[in-house]
């Protein structure tokens, strides 16, 4: 299977070529969404053929001085996000017009080679191009197949890496509950904890920011306006910072013991759950669920460790001994008719991984905790220990 890892390195950027590039996907939006059709019942449909595609890839590469590939991925780039939004407004999720906002460069294949660690990406053809020396960066992988597309932004260059990765059958399985405050995780016979109280505090500073710039929108909109782009970036880079320290430490783990990974299936999560309510909308927003699966999912898949995802219904209200329905008891322990007291993330642990692994349910080859360890600090994040065999 193939697998993807983006990373981004600082680079001097042709200024130039970003902001005619901006100007270039802005044109593209406008003509793009004229073929954007509402049928009788009022659903949105892309019209553009490849004739109108002709037309107006002969409009936009008039006084271009650039590379012409730049005019067919700028015109990619503009499909793929009408599409998205004619998605979004067929569900009645997207309302206005979508807009170009920022100004990166999607930069083709076609446009760069890679030769001796080095990429060299054309600007202007026969006259200007971009040099990259990849070995002046440690952390990139050494381990890749190719390299694919780039893109470039103000001060920085991500790019994605490509591997064929030979698939391993894993020696066990190892399951996972993201919750709000914390990850818990049943890896190899131990219970190990994840403390992101870190994390909701980070999403709790910054929904206070913006309480105050939404005051400051009424008197001054463009400096709303920017400090609300600002803190927004700062946000999420915090919180990507913190759950890639997080999954990096997981996946070394379960590489370690060539485990592949349960997790619960949360796609959709947020729109099933969300119920107008704002106080829980809030909350459940500082929930990072999906990031954090996604993120382990391509860490493991890039060294051919597989993920399972299992119905996680009633995961935590499930006996792992008897199979019986959990009441709760105190605080996050729950109880059993069986006599089982245990907390209610490492219950969901152990449902997780027999329901993924096929196990079924047995009292006698179950392991149960005996024992918490000590916290310990790692990867940023409090760990907790607790030997299960």
């Amino acid at each position: 299977m193939e697998t993807i890892k983006a990373y981004s390195v600082p680079v001097i950027t042709p200024k130039d070529l970003i902001e005619e590039y901006f100007k270039l996907r802005k044109i593209a939006l406008d003509e793009i969404f004229k073929h954007v059709k509402f049928s009788r019942s009022g659903k949105a449909h892309l019209k553009f053929s490849k004739n109108n595609r002709k037309e107006l890839r002969d409009k936009l590469l008039r006084n271009w001085r650039f590379a012409k590939h730049y005019v067919d991925s700028a015109i990619n780039t503009v499909i793929g996000l009408v599409k998205g939004w004619i998605q979004l407004y067929n569900k009645g999720k997207a309302k206005s017009k979508p807009k170009i906002t920022k100004k990166t460069v999607y930069v083709k294949t076609t446009l760069f080679s890679v030769r001796n660690g080095k990429i060299k990406i054309t600007i202007e053809p026969r006259k200007r191009y971009l040099e990259i020396n990849l070995a002046k960066f440690d952390y990139l992988p050494k381990d890749y197949d190719s390299i694919g597309g780039l893109i470039l932004q103000e001060g920085k260059l991500i790019i994605t890496f490509k591997k064929k990765a030979k698939s391993i059958k894993p020696k066990d399985y190892s399951s996972f509950d993201a919750n709000l405050t914390n990850i818990t995780g049943l890896i190899n016979g131990r219970i190990v904890r994840f403390d992101l109280r870190e994390l909701y505090h980070i999403h709790r500073v910054y929904e206070e920011k913006r309480r105050r710039i939404q005051k400051l929108s009424k008197i001054k909109p463009k400096t709303a306006k920017k400090l609300m782009q600002k803190y927004s970036k700062r946000e999420r880079n915090r919180a990507r910072d913190l759950m890639h320290k997080i999954t990096t430490t997981i996946a070394r783990e379960l590489v370690s013991v060539k485990h592949g990974a349960i997790l619960e299936d949360l796609r959709n999560i947020k729109d099933r759950i969300l119920n107008g309510s704002k106080d829980l909308n809030r909350k459940l927003s500082k929930w990072n669920c999906r990031m954090f699966q996604s993120m382990l999912e391509y860490k493991l898949k890039w060294f051919g460790l597989p993920i399972k995802y299992v119905n996680p219904s009633n995961s935590s209200k499930t006996c792992p001994v008897c199979s019986g329905r959990l009441s709760a008891y105190r605080g996050r322990l729950m109880k059993c008719k069986c006599g089982l007291v245990l907390d209610r993330d490492i219950i969901a642990c152990l449902n997780l991984r027999m329901w993924g692994s096929g196990v079924t349910p047995n009292g006698d080859e179950l392991p149960k905790v005996l024992s918490f360890g000590s916290d310990v600090s790692q990867g940023g994040c409090s760990l907790i220990n607790a030997d299960i065999r």
